[in-house]
């Protein structure tokens, strides 16, 4: 097993040892041979298998914890993690499969629920419409490489947005489906922000084993006059993601909104 291993280390090119190492483990990491949450061997162990010194170890072990690959955990060794998601900012209209294959991973969508139900009180507010006008609902879940990282509830009116029902989001992108008719392509978009505690739900669909924090967001996307196309409340893994806000200054600021 020692032989072999040194073996993958190659000494006779210019390509530092902690790197080939580093792009051994990554690669074993992609290939699930360590999965998330599994430790990887500890650093005598690995000193051993490829011959090496710990020094050199430590480095490729700490360029993976420093890219989200690893993390150190006091009790249970280098574990296994998923890097965080970047989204470009939190102003970016880019839809959440572009995102993630610009990162270089591979999105997947299911719809757990599309149905049609009556506009409350709160959804005839945001549309403009009577109470108990027909409204569209759909719940969808986002993986991120099979990883669950967001949950989204869209609302839409029903007369005006009837047509995305022969769609299949499964597959299709609902901001590129809506984009193709004037009066439903979004222009601009409201977003507050909040960090919350996961609920029971979040737990089970983010198949959570602990707690951890929850990014929520409520959008409200609207059209060129100003109208409310769509309604959503998303709900990201906040270990999985982040997002940049990029403030130039004569523009204004978003605005700091307390919990409702």
């Amino acid at each position: 097993m020692r032989e072999t291993m040194a073996a993958g280390l190659d000494r006779s090119i210019p390509i530092p040892l902690y790197f080939q190492l580093e792009n051994w483990l990554l690669s074993e990491i992609k290939k699930g041979t360590y999965s998330v949450g599994q430790s990887i061997p500890p650093e005598n162990q690995l000193k051993e298998m490829f011959q090496v010194s710990r020094t050199t170890v430590r480095q490729a072990v700490n360029k993976l914890v420093q890219a989200g690959w690893l993390t150190r955990n006091g009790t249970r060794g280098t574990v296994v993690t998923v890097p965080k998601q970047r989204s470009a900012s939190v102003r970016s209209m880019e839809p959440f499969n572009r995102q993630i294959i610009r990162a270089g991973q591979v999105p997947r969508t299911e719809v757990l629920e599309l149905q049609i139900v009556p506009a409350d009180e709160e959804l005839a507010g945001y549309f403009g419409v009577r109470r108990g006008d027909k409204m569209i609902s759909m719940f969808r879940r986002r993986f991120a490489d099979e990883v669950a990282v967001m949950t989204i509830r869209s609302y839409l009116v029903y007369e005006t947005c009837g047509f995305i029902l022969d769609h299949d989001f499964s597959e299709e992108s609902l901001y590129e489906v809506l984009s193709g008719r004037e009066e439903t392509k979004t222009f601009g978009v409201r977003q507050v922000v909040e960090a919350q505690v996961p609920s029971p739900e979040d737990m089970k669909l983010f198949h959570m084993d602990s707690m951890k924090p929850i990014l929520s967001f409520r959008c409200f996307d609207r059209n060129s006059t100003g109208k409310v196309v769509s309604y959503n409340l998303i709900r990201y893994r906040g270990d999985f993601m982040r997002f940049e806000v990029d403030v130039v200054e004569g523009t204004s600021n978003p605005n700091f909104c307390p919990p409702d």
